[in-house]
């Protein structure tokens, strides 16, 4: 890029500023403060942000008014970390960096030019503070950025780093669909007991055995009579798997220690399906490079879910049963957030090609069914809100919470007859199965990005 021109961020952006360096009360409504912490992975989090009262938003915004099109960067902290602001914003910023452009384009460029390399090195390179960096609001101001050479040098990069960006966004919504598909699937067969209910009321209105098995075909599929019955012409066999599966659910409802469960069901407690082992701790000594990697808290997405972006390379040692594979449950064991949103959560581990192995750290449990039938099924149980209160009531701690050694085992759950689990982990396996595709799929994407990336800013590639 050296025969690129540069000018100073302030050259280039209508204005660059930065929010309060105040700390504003927190209050239980109003509007959400937005720190460097929240601003993650190119994109804004804000569900650990806390709110503080509109009057302190509106001082704020005197200062640093966040809008469409705007460029955020933490300046302390993880500094050099971007968001674009594509959506009206309601929130405010402190310690976080403001570069304002009107034209749209700009502020593309501007985003991407960020994330580049030789950017976050001219950014490294400004950093001051010793205990935890930062970058100052001057060298903020006085950064080099790297000027498009002409409109359709501008326009080409970024039509091709926003449609690899697009694509990404398309699988991770896909993604999100597709696991709200599994837990709602799991919540009716095994929460509401939809089914279940569904023969018990058509029994009770007097209906035939018979058409109480449809009457659960039509809570297992959503279809109406008739739609059923077009089914069972068209696609006799999916007809005939969906009769097996009302089957398989019992006719009656019955109480047990005082719950009201499908008869035959079992209460059970997890220990009693599955080995839970916690991970290992490590000294920042044993953080080097490596072709194993220790899954961390970082790996949980706030709310539950598996982060790509959390592993850290290891050098150390470690039990052979602290090694976990793709497709395996693990659950937070601490939580620094202020909210509580990681601890308790389950992630589903996922592959990572870069790395031979995959350890968990001691902030992270993992929970090993004794059958393989029970993957997914304790995957969505663990996302239930029964399991998530069962699991707060064991935490302790202020700052750093941690999850007493008894809150995963000790948590009790109906467990169903051995075909229902069979049938649910056949019908989620592919969808999981999808969900890792579509991870794989947007970490080439990533990879991809970043290497045209420079090139695109370069002109180098049309």
């Amino acid at each position: 890029m050296s025969n690129q021109e540069f000018i100073s961020a302030s050259e280039f952006c209508d204005l660059v500023t930065d929010g309060t360096h105040d700390s504003p009360k927190k209050t239980e409504t109003g509007i959400k403060l937005v720190t460097s912490k929240n601003i993650v992975g190119g994109s804004l989090d804000l569900t650990s942000a806390y709110f503080i009262s509109e009057l302190d938003a509106i001082n704020i915004n005197k200062r640093s008014q966040v809008h469409i099109n705007d460029v955020l960067l933490s300046m302390i902290g993880t500094v050099g970390e971007v968001a674009l602001i594509e959506k009206e914003p309601n929130f405010v910023i402190k310690n976080v960096g403001l570069l304002k452009n009107s034209d749209s384009k700009k502020a593309k460029w501007l985003y991407y030019y960020l994330k580049s390399p030789i950017a976050q090195n001219l950014i490294k390179d400004r950093l001051r503070g010793t205990t935890q960096q930062y970058i100052p609001l001057g060298e903020l101001r006085n950064l080099p950025i790297l000027k498009p050479k002409n409109e359709e040098h501008l326009q080409n990069a970024i039509e091709q780093l926003s449609s690899l960006d697009k694509k990404i966004q398309l699988n991770t919504q896909i993604n999100q669909t597709l696991e709200q598909i599994a837990q709602a699937l799991f919540k009716s067969w095994f929460v509401d007991f939809d089914p279940v209910r569904a023969k018990v009321q058509a029994l009770s209105d007097g209906l035939s055995l018979e058409q109480a098995e449809l009457a659960a075909m039509q809570a297992i599929s959503g279809k109406t009579p008739e739609e059923l019955t077009a089914l069972s012409q068209t696609q006799p066999d999916r007809y005939a798997e969906l009769a097996e599966t009302a089957k398989a659910f019992p006719c009656e409802m019955v109480e047990v220690d005082g719950v009201e469960v499908p008869k035959g069901w079992e209460v059970k407690r997890i220990d009693e399906i599955a080995n839970i082992i916690k991970g290992k701790s490590y000294k920042s000594s044993e953080l080097e490079k490596s072709k194993t990697a220790l899954v961390t808290l970082k790996s949980f997405n706030r709310g539950g879910g598996y982060r790509l972006d959390g592993l850290k390379e290891y050098t150390g040692k470690y039990k052979p049963e602290q090694e976990v594979f793709a497709g395996e449950l693990i659950i937070a064991y601490t939580d620094v957030t202020q909210a509580a949103d990681v601890i308790g959560k389950p992630a589903m581990v996922m592959s990572d090609s870069n790395y031979q192995h995959l350890v968990i750290s001691l902030d992270v449990g993992v929970v090993r069914p004794f059958n393989d039938v029970y993957k997914h099924f304790l995957y969505c149980l663990a996302m239930t809100e029964s399991f998530q209160a069962h699991t707060k009531s064991f935490c302790t701690g202020t700052t750093v919470l941690h999850l007493g050694k008894d809150a995963v085992p000790s948590f009790e759950f109906i467990n169903p007859s051995n075909e229902l689990l069979h049938v649910f982990y056949k019908q989620t396996s592919p969808i999981f199965e999808k969900i890792n595709l579509q991870i794989e799929e947007n970490k080439n994407l990533d990879k991809v990005r970043d290497l045209l990336l420079p090139r695109l800013l370069n002109g180098e590639i049309k």
